[in-house]
Order: C-alpha cells, then sequence, then structure tokens
C-alpha cells in the first residue's frame, strides 16, 4: 500500500500532526507515505498570506525539519518521503522553484487549485455559469492543468479533474479534446497522475479523475500513483483496495513513486 498524498495541521484546514499520519499509516500497513501538505505561498510578500490555505513561509523549514526527523525515525517500518503540493500559477514559479531547491525533497505535487481567478472549490462560482457553457469551462481547466505539467516542475499531478469538486454535473460533461492533451501533457513531461479519492470530501463524491479519464490515460501510458489527499488521519489510503480493483481491471500493473525525484515502479497488486 502507498498514499503519496497527504496533509496536516501546519495548512490551517487539515488535522493532525505528522506523525499521527504515520501511526495512521503503520495501523493500516501502508509501505510508503508521502508527508506532502502545502507549500507557503512564497511569491507573496507577507510571511501568512493565506492562514486557511497554507502555512507560514518561516514555518516551512520547520515542517522539512520534522519530516525528515520522522523519515529517519521510522526507516525500518515504513518509507517516508518528504513532499508539498504547490499550486501552479503561470509565469510565477520562480519564487516557489528557487524556495523549494534548497531542501531534499523526494518529490513535489503540482495542483490547479486558482482557474479563472477562482477557487476551483467555491460553489458559488457557478451560480453565472449556464450549462452549455460547461464543456467549454472543463475543457480550459485541463488545459490549465497541461500547462502545469508542461513547466516541468512537478513530478505528479495533483487532482487533475477537481474542478468537479462542488460542481457535481461537472462530472459528465465530455471534453475529449482537452483531456487528450492534458494527458498527453502529463506523459511527455515526465510526471505522473495521482489517483486521488479525496472527491467524497466534496460534494461530487467519487474520485479524481472520473474513469473514463483513467481508461484515457491507460490508453495514453500516462504513469500513476494513490493519493488519499487526507486532511484527517482516518483517511490514509482511504479506498485504496477500490482503486486497485478498478486500475486492475483497466489495464494498469504499476504504480509509480519517487525517491529524491527519481521515479521507480511498485506493483499495483
Amino acid at each position: 500500500m502507498i498514499d503519496l498524498h497527504t496533509h496536516h495541521s501546519r495548512c490551517g484546514h487539515a488535522t493532525g500532526s505528522l506523525r499521527d499520519y504515520v501511526t495512521a499509516a503503520l495501523d493500516k500497513g501502508v509501505k510508503v507515505l508521502g508527508l506532502s501538505d502545502h507549500t507557503p505561498m512564497f511569491a507573496a510578500e507577507e510571511d501568512h498570506a493565506l492562514p486557511r490555505v497554507a502555512m507560514p513561509k518561516s514555518e516551512f523549514p520547520s515542517y522539512i525539519a520534522e519530516a525528515l526527523a520522522l523519515k529517519e525515525e521510522f526507516a525500518h517500518s515504513i518509507e517516508i518521503l518528504v513532499s508539498t503540493e504547490a499550486d501552479f500559477f503561470g509565469g510565477r514559479m520562480d519564487p516557489y522553484t528557487e524556495a523549494l531547491s534548497r531542501y531534499p525533497l523526494d518529490y513535489v505535487i503540482g495542483s490547479v487549485h486558482m482557474f479563472e481567478g477562482r477557487d476551483i472549490f467555491d460553489a458559488r462560482r457557478w451560480e453565472t455559469v449556464a450549462d452549455d457553457d460547461l464543456a467549454a469551462v472543463k475543457g480550459r481547466y485541463f488545459r490549465a492543468v497541461a500547462e502545469c505539467a508542461r513547466s516541468r516542475l512537478f513530478h505528479v499531478m495533483g487532482h487533475v479533474d477537481a474542478l468537479k469538486g462542488n460542481h457535481p454535473k461537472l462530472g459528465a460533461v465530455p471534453a475529449p479534446a482537452a483531456a487528450d492533451e492534458m494527458l498527453r501533457a502529463i506523459r511527455d513531461s515526465g510526471a505522473v497522475m495521482e489517483i486521488n479519492t479525496s472527491g467524497g470530501t466534496k460534494m461530487c463524491g467519487g474520485w479524481y479523475p472520473e474513469s473514463d479519464l483513467l481508461e484515457r490515460a491507460h490508453h495514453f501510458r500516462v504513469p500513476i500513483t494513490f493519493a488519499s489527499d487526507a486532511h484527517v488521519p482516518e483517511r490514509v489510503c482511504d479506498q485504496y483496495p477500490e482503486v486497485v480493483k478498478v486500475l486492475g481491471d483497466i489495464g494498469f500493473r504499476t504504480w509509480t513513486v519517487f525517491r529524491r525525484g527519481t521515479a521507480r515502479t511498485c506493483p499495483l497488486f
């Protein structure tokens, strides 16, 4: 069992300590656990620009130090990977690249949370969007994720269709051309796509991405990894067996994980 996407109390919208997530993973028999809390807003002038979104810049060194200490402490029981989830802001990533280069990270998750000026989980954004326009909006979001992948700043592409999170009908809206562009961009960038089970914590339910995207990802030979995106320790590896079953039926046989930026595969089952 693996899980490369978890958060904890420093980000301001999750609960539990890093140790709590390690303990939960051990209790479930997880073999590889990624500690990957949100990066600070490195491009902002303030130390703590968004308190309920990400930790202060001044807190990041202690986050990494604690994660590395846990990695060493539990080295004989579980492989702990030290990571972070960074927002993608096209043309404004230099402060992130410079800051993250100082640390011995195993991988970095790249996610598009801000899209066309608003948080993707802001349900109010859909109040003025007609159903006939949803396919175009979804296509633009997929192209934003493709741009994120093409930046080659990230190892894992986070929750690639999470725009549907609080607008469930988006899940069934087709945008095949943009979806294929996104999947090719992920594959060609050398990154992997996560299968993220946190959709169950939003209005949409289910996983990110939709099953049709999983099948298209297999067609395009996009490598994959598992992500609970846990914001409470109890969700570590949430729905892991169900995901393995679905992916195995599609034809996937391996996960990809990272050690100091180098990809390696491990069996799906």
